[in-house]
């Protein structure tokens, strides 16, 4: 038979000379750099969340967290669905990392407690930073997820065991799924599955995420009225987000239930007004002039790019795939601003506008910033007026001191350092209660000491309690002397105020004041005073 191998040498050695496609090589090498770049990013996040973190001391909303997602199932289960169903995701999830904790043996002390905020929120930055790096660039992607993770707001909430970071991690990867939705010409069902699967958690992370589906589909709408082949595109996926949008409704069915029936349980926060607004970008800016100031000059660049490739008709086709995610930033920017202070207005008030809560927009804030600078031709002036805000967003940074919310740490070791065998605890507000029951737990301080104190706070009646002056007399009878915690926050309500002057009122006009300790924190003094209860006063 003919060798067939002569005839094919040649054209082997064709084939091996013909030159190959580029490009998956550049693909491969430009995902590398992006992995690598997106675990740097999450590598100076998880340093800013930990800097100075170990043995900062909880505060009053920390504890409420910490110690319902230590209640058994029962009282757990019964307190989430009738009282406090907001955030009952988040209680869900660090109820499972503190039975994994137990388990292992680790004491759930103040890092413990905060390691899934820790997790979700640096999860939350490299998010941010792929949804730069798919719509805008590696520069807006860099750029908007360094801004992010050194913002006040977000590093505030990503060092607190509390919701925040878990609903900006879901809201994050919503956005990214929404912006693939409007920019694909067919997005597949696995992007749909994607977005909704996301956007029912984060509601379920926090309430307040609702305003924020809101945005997306106000943006849909808005991004129907571009001319040219966007508009095609887009009503081609109407059916499919409308039903998406649906089902993300009927998912988050019995978190409706409950605020329909009982309204807001935030009834501490204060109508909206001009005031709530200055605190907003105060706080965005990060208590800095100069990093506000250059913080809103790249954001209103932005705007002005925007106005100029809108204008562009004849280039709207060529200008959709950069002009449509520009515009949902600003809508996811502005919307949630927007609706929820015109629902905390004086005569509906459903009290959602606050600072804390609009930590929402940050991310897109940040992009919009990123967007900005990435727009500036010149490489070198585009670096300068980078590390320039990167900079100054640094220098901003609310975590250089770490000083407590509520410093009940200090307060609680100050109480186990001068504890005797016969003394006993009186805490003055639900804040102050659920600390001493939870230091007194993790430092293995005798029981006796809250033994059948009387708490103004309970899990199967509802939370706060009225502290009787008849209980505290009954209770300070079987001791020798007492611990008084009192720890009333500037937003605790004035009937919560008046029970904590009452408390103090009847100890200093009954019992000798041994010694006490005040402590500063920013959210309100914590001041213990100890008494000797057998030597009443003339």
């Amino acid at each position: 038979m003919p060798d067939l191998s002569v005839g094919l040498a040649p054209r082997r050695a064709a084939a091996a000379a013909w030159p190959r496609p580029a490009w998956p090589r550049a693909l491969r090498a430009a995902g590398q750099v992006d992995g690598a770049v997106a675990l740097g990013l999450a590598a100076v996040a998880l340093g800013l969340d930990l800097f100075r973190l170990p043995g900062l001391s909880l505060w009053g909303d920390e504890l409420f967290s910490v110690q319902l997602a230590s209640r058994p199932w029962p009282v757990f289960w019964e307190f989430l669905s009738r009282y406090e169903p907001n955030m009952a995701l988040y209680y869900v999830v660090l109820r499972g990392w503190l039975g994994l904790t137990s388990l292992l043996g680790i004491v759930p002390d103040e890092l413990v407690v905060r390691v899934p905020s820790i997790f979700f929120a640096v999860l939350s930055v490299i998010v941010v930073f792929w949804i730069g790096r798919r719509f805008f660039g590696r520069t807006v992607g860099i750029v908007g997820a360094l801004l992010y993770a050194l913002n006040l707001i977000q590093l505030t909430a990503a060092r607190e065991a509390r919701s925040y970071g878990l609903e900006m991690f879901l809201l994050c990867l919503g956005w990214y799924a929404f912006l693939l939705i409007v920019t694909r010409d067919r997005p597949g069902p696995r992007v749909y599955l994607g977005y909704i699967v996301a956007m029912a958690l984060a509601i379920y992370a926090h309430l307040f995420s609702t305003l924020v589906l809101a945005s997306q589909v106000i943006t849909f709408a808005a991004l129907l009225s571009l001319d040219g082949d966007s508009r095609v595109r887009l009503r081609r996926s109407a059916g499919a987000f409308a039903r998406s949008v649906a089902a993300i409704g009927v998912a988050v069915i019995p978190m409706g239930a409950y605020f329909f029936r009982h309204g807001s349980t935030n009834a501490w926060l204060p109508p909206a007004d001009a005031t709530g607004l200055v605190r907003l970008l105060w706080n965005v800016a990060g208590h800095q002039v100069i990093y506000g100031v250059l913080l809103g000059v790249a954001v209103l660049a932005v705007v002005v790019l925007a106005i100029r490739a809108r204008g562009h008709r004849a280039k709207a086709a060529h200008a959709w795939p950069r002009l449509g995610p520009l515009i949902a930033l600003g809508a996811w920017v502005c919307v949630p601003v927007a609706l929820s202070y015109a629902a905390s207005q004086p005569r509906l008030n459903l009290h959602l506008f606050s600072w804390g809560y609009l930590i929402v927009v940050v991310p897109a804030l940040c992009l919009l910033a990123g967007i900005s600078i990435a727009a500036i031709r010149r490489p070198l002036a585009r670096r300068a007026v980078a590390t320039s805000l990167v900079a100054a967003a640094a220098l901003a940074m609310p975590i250089l001191t770490s000083a407590p919310q509520q410093d009940f740490r200090t307060a609680a070791r100050w109480v186990e350092e001068r504890y005797l065998p016969g003394d006993g605890l009186v805490a003055t507000s639900w804040s102050s209660s659920l600390a001493m029951d939870y230091y007194v737990r993790i430092d293995g301080a005798p029981n006796e000491l809250l033994a059948a104190s009387p708490a103004p706070w309970s899990w199967t009646a509802g939370g706060d309690q009225r502290l009787e002056q008849r209980a505290i007399a009954e209770y300070t009878v079987a001791r020798h002397r007492i611990f008084l915690v009192d720890s009333p926050l500037e937003g605790d309500s004035p009937d919560v105020k008046a029970r904590s002057w009452m408390a103090r009122t009847w100890f200093d006009s009954r019992y000798a004041l041994v010694s006490e300790i005040a402590l500063p924190s920013a959210l309100g003094q914590v001041r213990v005073r100890l008494y000797d209860v057998e030597e009443l006063l003339d």
